[in-house]
């Protein structure tokens, strides 16, 4: 196949030695800062990756790639000494452009990102650091592939160029492998945005994790409980959860309660309105599963009017409170259509 360009009244023109040795191991962010920056030389880093939908963060990482893999050239001093507001050239040099706008809003700084090596470096990287060969047989194990060159090379990458410790580096294969991410890639990226949050130790990391596995298992167990079947949840939804656990500090039985608050009451499995009971019992005070029945038991007994926040009874204000919001939900089609599916 032959394929003829069709310029029309522009030129893009890539360095084509030096992009093709990258293109096999280059991520969709990469390509798209390429094919930009070239198109459109000048530009200030925060517009240019809002335009791309990229953080800038993302966009600078993006770019030292390129630069790292000789496509494009750095004049001056070290990276991190440059402003942000660094302008390319057509030539593929980076100028210094007077900063206009305020430190604070300019500080977006990428610490590291991994290097790219060449055939004749890797193998010379894995020859002479301790453990390396044998961090890549393991790693290779967990994830179930035999790693090709580029692949390799992100191994080495975060042994040598983020120092990441080789128990470190397996940890982050384990839990990919245990969420079905297979890909090399999905390590890398792992890696380079916990270290830029500084999560650079072991113990950090299993912290990170464990949270990270906490919110997914409390995630299914919401999606199994509300029969949401196979569709994905929604931010809104998202954060309804994260707001249950994290804000509220509720357990799962206290969720499931809510849930069947909302069903005796409704007839429908809804996240909104067991997020009203839930954010009612929050502010009652109400921990657990048992202070709700406790309090609700009282109010029968006593004989009194039902007091906000409880489980199955709710004095006027909360239930016109919990309809209202209910009311709402079922006029928007959206709502509604997602409702019903559930």
């Amino acid at each position: 196949m032959k394929i003829t360009p069709v310029y029309r009244n522009r030129i893009l023109s890539l360095p084509a030695e030096a992009v093709s040795e990258r293109l096999a191991s280059a991520s969709k962010d990469e390509l798209k800062v390429l094919l930009s920056v070239f198109a459109e030389p000048e530009f200030e880093p925060a517009e240019r990756a809002a335009s791309l939908d990229l953080t800038e963060n993302a966009f600078l990482r993006a770019l030292e790639a390129w630069k790292s893999a000789g496509v494009l050239l750095a004049d001056g001093g070290p990276d991190a000494s440059r402003p942000a507001a660094e302008q390319l050239t057509l030539t593929g040099e980076v100028e210094k452009k007077p900063d206009t706008k305020s430190a604070s809003k300019r500080k977006v700084l990428l610490r590291q990102t991994l290097p790219t090596y060449t055939a004749d470096e890797l193998s010379e990287a894995v020859e002479k650091t301790d453990g390396c060969a044998e961090l890549i047989d393991s790693c290779q194990q967990i994830l179930g592939r035999i790693f090709n060159t580029a692949e390799t090379s992100v191994i080495v990458g975060l042994l040598d160029h983020l120092r990441l410790t080789p128990e470190y580096i397996l940890l982050l294969c384990s839990h990919a492998a245990s969420i079905h991410k297979t890909s090399i890639r999905y390590v890398e990226k792992m890696a380079v945005e916990f270290y830029d949050r500084d999560i650079s130790t072991y113990g950090a990391l299993e912290e990170e994790l464990a949270r990270r596995e906490a919110a997914l298992g409390l995630e299914t167990f919401v999606r199994e409980t509300f029969g949401t079947g196979s569709r994905s949840l929604i931010k809104k939804e998202r954060e309804m959860i994260d707001r249950w656990a994290n804000t509220f500090g509720y357990s799962r039985e206290m969720i499931a309660k809510a849930y069947e608050v909302t069903v005796t009451r409704t007839g429908k499995a809804s996240m909104d309105y067991a997020n009203a009971v839930l954010e009612n019992w929050f502010a009652a005070g109400y921990k657990t599963p048992d202070e709700v029945e406790q309090a609700e038991a009282s109010r029968q007994k006593n004989g009194e009017g039902r007091p906000d926040g409880s489980s199955f009874g709710t004095d006027e204000f909360f239930e016109a409170a919990l309809r209202r919001s209910y009311s709402m939900m079922d006029k928007n089609p959206t709502s509604e259509k997602k409702e019903s599916a559930t």
